[in-house]
């Protein structure tokens, strides 16, 4: 971990009146690497500074933070990265921030086999204190509705209309008549940049797509196909709904984008 803005600590020893730790108020941001190289960097940045701008918090520059990822791959020998960045009000104040880092390892049994999600008791309010673009601890039901149904790979929220938004850390795709379709950013989710990816493969292959407002929950159940979209793991197929309602893994339009996403990934890096 990348500890209070000079060095690399195994085991932080956290300040108790550091406001980030104690009462949650913090930002964050996930990223990963592809080949070894962060992907998106700078849309997550950009994500980052929007959260920093509402929350009042300062951010360090971009190339700061480069400079540390870069520090992380020297000392870790991992094939890839997974990162998340931290600024609290004591990060904040001199324009730093904390980073974990752990190595990743992809998962060929997602793919092959699929996960299983459900559907949460619990609703997302359309207009929350906090707008769900930005990434805090604050919006703490979020985080307690995966701890709670953590024996699922993630668990889709409802609005307080009924309507499917996202999981607790991942947007939600599905396939209909062989169009592919994901809740409409107005419904109250997360603008996920894996997400915006997605779309512009899809285009990039020419399959028909709609960002739909107002899902209904047997639009979802009844799809052919359903995927989920997350930084860490890319594409996910989702072979069963709990309880009993299941899907092909993976299906067509999702093996279609799973087999294009690498040299998508890496035509992106390249740029």
């Amino acid at each position: 971990m990348f500890y209070n803005g000079k060095e690399w600590v195994e085991f932080p020893l956290v300040s108790g009146d550091d406001e980030g730790f104690v009462n949650g108020y913090s930002i964050y941001d996930v990223l990963r690497t592809y080949s070894g190289i962060p992907y998106n960097l700078k849309r997550h940045y950009d994500r980052l500074k929007r959260s920093a701008d509402f929350m009042a918090l300062e951010i360090p520059p971009l190339e700061k933070i480069k400079i540390i990822l870069n520090q992380a791959k020297k000392i870790h020998n991992y094939e890839e990265f997974r990162f998340k960045i931290y600024v609290t009000p004591f990060t904040s104040k001199y324009k730093t921030f904390y980073c974990f880092v752990e190595e990743l390892k992809e998962d060929v049994d997602l793919i092959e086999e699929g996960v299983v999600v459900n559907i949460a008791r619990e609703r997302k309010t359309s207009s929350p204190i906090i707008p769900y673009y930005v990434k805090t601890p604050l919006n703490g039901s979020i985080k307690y509705i995966h701890k709670k149904y953590d024996y699922y790979y993630d668990s889709i929220i409802l609005n307080e209309f009924g309507n499917v938004t996202e999981g607790t850390y991942s947007n939600i795709f599905y396939v209909s008549g062989g169009v592919l379709l994901t809740p409409h950013i107005s419904s109250g989710i997360l603008p996920g940049i894996t997400r915006e990816d997605v779309l512009e493969l899809a285009n990039d292959l020419s399959l028909e797509v709609e960002e739909k407002a107002n899902v209904q929950v047997w639009e979802l159940l009844s799809a052919e196909e359903v995927f989920l979209t997350h930084t860490s793991r890319g594409v996910v197929p989702v072979r069963r709904i709990f309880p009993d309602f299941t899907f092909t893994v993976p299906g067509v339009v999702t093996e279609a984008i799973l087999d294009n996403w690498k040299d998508f990934i890496t035509e992106k890096i390249e740029d």
